[in-house]
């Protein structure tokens, strides 16, 4: 990112620290980027770096990364001279090529659903996929406005959008049959060693064998995918309040095999809605780079849905970056859940608040909001493959960050996910996750809750 951000680029990291402390109208008026007042008054410089990116030259301060170096010979943040606040590093900057998403928008690489891969992000080559680095950012610039104003005998108060931690629990509605013709087929095709398997011979056999036994008799009442009155005990048990994102059948596309308007879905929604979760629309394999795709899911759920439609993760986690926001606004939502990595665990952005896109054509902050994805069941299970302990492990550690900084802890876990053949002791798991997030005190609400927190309380923005 060669040059000194844009005016444009600033505001959208100030709005942003906006949301953790109120500045005072005044002292925005005294914060200076790029070029140092000369006044006699008080000041706020932020040195600017004109600088590419050179991860080679990334310091290290008290373990907080920094892109964008300006006085290398400084290793600390800020420092005064009188009551003149001098930041040593362009935090700013760097802040901004995080939190934008930057580097996905500027790197062209993805994998075979269009996505950016893990392998190229920052935080993954930097190895702070645990750090919600921008958090970090924020925190020492406002410790260092806090004594500026102290010094200069100015209005500064800590007022936190957000003043507790919160857990994002969702699910996302692929799959509601374990036992139709097309899952058994591909169990088949695995025992007939067309397609991967994690069993054995004899558990292929059992796998193969079991599914077809259930799809000739349909009134078994065996299906580990319909986990849905399961979910809804737990979460009742433990106060939360989760985002089912419902998936349409459309087209050829590898999207769900259900249709909205089916009397079993339906019920399902209303009874969801009913027990106070929110029904969200959980956006096709094409839809995130076509408006038509797009606006046709989106109705189709509202049409039978009783309490409004807002939120949206794309299938698969497809995002285009600067594109697929603007088709989801389009649409009438107001905000996405997608931007987790399907590969890896961690702060995607490194941030773990909520936040607004930045749209890179016209160098303004949209009016649209993301919540970062953090975990996904089938990272840990089918990417990762990491057993309980080490799956707990990251959970804690993130965790942790997340109640540091008052943030958002967003868990995706699938209503097909609990396999216990597969994962024998998956749904203990499960449950010990919730467990874990609960007595670190976290709030389980919907992810429309949330951005209303967020809004309600939001500065007036221009």
């Amino acid at each position: 990112m060669k040059g000194k951000l844009t005016a444009g680029q600033v505001e959208y990291v100030l709005e942003h620290l906006g949301h953790h402390a109120g500045l005072d109208p005044y002292v925005r008026t005294l914060l200076a980027y790029g070029q140092k007042p000369e006044a006699d008054r008080p000041f706020v410089f932020f040195p600017a770096s004109e600088e590419e990116l050179d991860l080679n030259k990334v310091m290290r301060i008290d373990d907080v990364p920094v892109l964008y170096p300006v006085e290398p010979e400084h290793a600390s943040f800020f420092s005064f001279d009188g009551n003149r606040l001098h930041f040593h590093h362009d935090l700013l900057k760097s802040a901004f090529h995080l939190l934008s998403g930057y580097e996905e928008f500027r790197n062209t690489e993805r994998d075979q659903y269009g996505r950016f891969p893990c392998a190229q992000s920052l935080p993954f080559r930097l190895n702070i996929l645990y750090k919600p680095v921008v958090n970090y950012y924020f925190e020492i610039i406002l410790a260092g406005l806090e004594v500026f104003c102290e010094k200069n005998h100015l209005p500064f108060r800590r007022n936190p959008l957000l003043n507790r931690s919160i857990l994002m629990l969702s699910h996302d509605v692929d799959l509601i049959n374990a036992y139709d013709f097309r899952e058994t087929a591909y169990k088949f095709k695995q025992l007939l060693g067309l397609a991967d398997s994690p069993f054995s011979l004899k558990g292929k056999v059992r796998d193969a064998f079991t599914a077809l036994f259930h799809l000739l008799n349909p009134l078994s009442g065996n299906n580990p995918f319909w986990s849905f009155p399961e979910l809804a005990k737990w979460e009742l048990e433990r106060g939360f309040r989760s985002t089912y994102f419902f998936l349409e059948k459309d087209g050829r596309y590898d999207n769900s095999r259900y249709r909205f308007h089916h009397k079993k879905i339906r019920k399902l929604i209303h009874g969801l809605s009913e027990q106070g979760h929110e029904i969200g629309i959980h956006g096709t394999m094409q839809s995130f780079d076509d408006q038509s795709a797009m606006n046709r899911t989106v109705e189709h759920l509202r049409a039978v849905s009783p309490v409004p439609v807002n939120g949206i993760r794309q299938h698969y986690l497809r995002f285009k970056p600067n594109h697929t926001a603007w088709l989801q606004a389009e649409a009438g939502l107001s905000y996405d859940a997608s931007l987790g990595f399907s590969e890896h665990e961690g702060f995607r952005n490194s941030y773990c608040w909520p936040y607004r896109f930045f749209d890179f054509d016209s160098q303004r902050t949209m009016d649209f909001w993301e919540i970062p994805l953090t975990l996904m069941d089938v990272t840990h299970f089918h990417h990762r493959k990491l057993n309980f302990a080490q799956s707990i492990k990251s959970v804690r550690i993130m965790a942790s960050e997340v109640v540091r900084f008052n943030g958002i802890f967003s868990l995706l876990w699938h209503n097909s996910f609990f396999d216990e053949q597969l994962y024998p002791g998956i749904t203990g798991h499960y449950i010990e996750i919730l467990d874990l997030l609960k007595s670190m005190g976290m709030e389980g609400i919907t992810g429309n809750e949330i951005i209303r927190k967020m809004k309600g309380r939001e500065p007036q923005r221009d």
